[in-house]
């Protein structure tokens, strides 16, 4: 599922070539795997239709005919990429279950909002009923023609009553908006003095974000809509070497010791004392990542299979009587099991960074969405290089790497300086810098270190250096 995106845009017609060819142009830019458009304004598409404005990848499809040039919404696939078992249209929207080879089915709701306050009180029921016949993982995305804050339009007109049906419809159905990057609004009336609102969004509902915990919602330039084009980056997380973090539960487990003084008593080939230390402290983090894998393993995996086993032993004791052997090793996997979900929540809330709860003070699924929600607020979704605006990983990376080597190891002329004697300052005694640290200095120091944070870049906690 690298790289899988989904395209959401109202592109007000579809109806002359010169419309189709611009949205071809933007498919062939981002190429996305799924396409959601509304106000197709078309009254019949064909096979022939979505080849010619998507491309020959994107044979499968569904779609809501526009009434009188109105309207029309239009959900495309690129074949290979997902496949439909089921779909219904409805006179505002279209759902389709996408499933994937590598990932479980969810539903996609791709909508488009009426204008009359009348019917976006038949809109807002009808998503409702859309939600009861898609039951699981649920994300609607489009035009919804409404909004649920006064901060989603640059000026006090507003229907408030509207708006707070819009947002009482939202907390009913538990849903959750995956935030835009760079823009707050997504339409524009086009004037000299425009009005500005977000009309276009993505909801989807907890169990959807537990699927896709790294998905991007980005925008792009309107051009041919008064809309802006939507891109939802589904998996945008960038895999890397992972960083090294001491575990605060290691000491707990046998042969922790061990695996340390064993790395640290090593020889090291070198005599300076801070160079040693590093080496030391390098080469510990492999040794207790490799020990970790040895005696940890994969904790999802071994809680998975551990309740299997456990499952299939309880079945047993409905038809017969279980030996002294499987009776002790049911036990045995009950408190094995408890062991492993209270490690896999510690585990979660040491990567959520969340300081104000302890060990078990909430479930593992709030640890993960906060560290989804830390991953997305740090994520650098474009750069801009003079003119340039680059969204694609491999050309900011480009772009850092050329700013950053005519920067670094350059002498950079500077057109002014200053004179310090001018200021007349006295002299500071700065010889108790040069006193060497004592022992109680080191360690009053280590002990005012918090547990569970690490100092430096090195992924050693304040736990570290108290427990060794």
């Amino acid at each position: 599922m690298e790289n899988t995106s989904i395209l959401i845009w109202n592109v007000r017609g579809l109806n002359d070539r010169g419309r189709r060819d611009n949205l071809r142009k933007v498919v062939d830019d981002f190429r996305p795997s799924v396409v959601c458009l509304q106000e197709t304004k078309l009254n019949h598409i064909s096979e022939r239709d979505v080849i010619s404005f998507l491309g020959r990848d994107f044979s499968e499809f569904v779609f809501l005919p526009a009434q009188h040039t109105r309207g029309g919404i239009l959900i495309a696939w690129r074949d290979q990429s997902f496949s439909v078992e089921h779909h219904f249209v409805h006179r505002f929207s279209v759902s389709v279950l996408l499933n994937s080879s590598t990932g479980s089915p969810w539903w996609l709701t791709g909508v488009y909002g009426p204008q009359r306050d009348e019917d976006k009180l038949s809109f807002l029921a009808e998503l409702r009923e859309v939600r009861s016949s898609c039951p699981g993982p649920w994300m609607i995305a489009g035009d919804f023609n409404m909004i649920y804050s006064s901060e989603d339009k640059n000026n006090d007109n507003v229907n408030r009553v509207m708006m707070g049906r819009f947002r009482r419809f939202v907390n009913d159905l538990e849903l959750k908006e995956i935030p835009l990057l760079g823009r707050r609004y997504t339409w524009s009336n086009e004037r000299a003095s425009p009005t500005l609102v977000k009309l276009d969004r993505v909801l989807c509902t907890n169990d959807w974000e537990d699927l896709y915990p790294e998905s991007l919602l980005q925008s792009a330039a309107t051009e041919m809509s008064d809309h802006c084009p939507l891109v939802l980056g589904l998996c945008e997380g960038i895999a890397g070497k992972r960083r090294f973090h001491f575990e605060s539960f290691w000491p707990r487990l046998p042969g922790f010791y061990e695996t340390v003084q064993q790395s640290w008593d090593a020889p090291v080939s070198t005599h300076y004392p801070l160079q040693c230390i590093s080496i030391k402290l390098k080469r510990l983090a492999r040794a207790l990542q490799s020990w970790s894998q040895k005696q940890t393993g994969n904790i999802k995996k071994q809680l998975a299979l551990a309740r299997h086993i456990l499952h299939h032993l309880e079945m047993a004791q409905d038809i017969r009587d279980l030996s002294v052997e499987e009776n002790w090793f049911r036990c045995k996997l009950k408190r094995h099991c408890l062991v492993l979900s209270s490690l896999e929540r510690t585990i979660a809330r040491l990567r959520s960074m969340v300081r104000y709860l302890k060990d078990g003070d909430a479930n593992t699924s709030f640890f993960h969405k906060q560290a989804s929600c830390r991953r997305r607020k740090n994520f650098i979704y474009r750069l801009k290089d003079g003119n340039q605006v680059v969204t694609s990983q491999q050309e900011k990376h480009q772009i850092l790497f050329d700013y950053f080597d005519s920067v670094l190891g350059t002498a950079a002329q500077r057109p002014c300086t200053l004179e310090l004697p001018a200021f007349h300052r006295a002299g500071t005694d700065l010889s108790a810098l040069d006193v060497p640290f004592t022992e109680e200095e080191v360690w009053a120091t280590i002990r005012s270190l918090p547990a569970d944070r690490a100092p430096g870049p090195d992924g050693y906690t304040g736990k570290f250096y108290k427990t060794c």
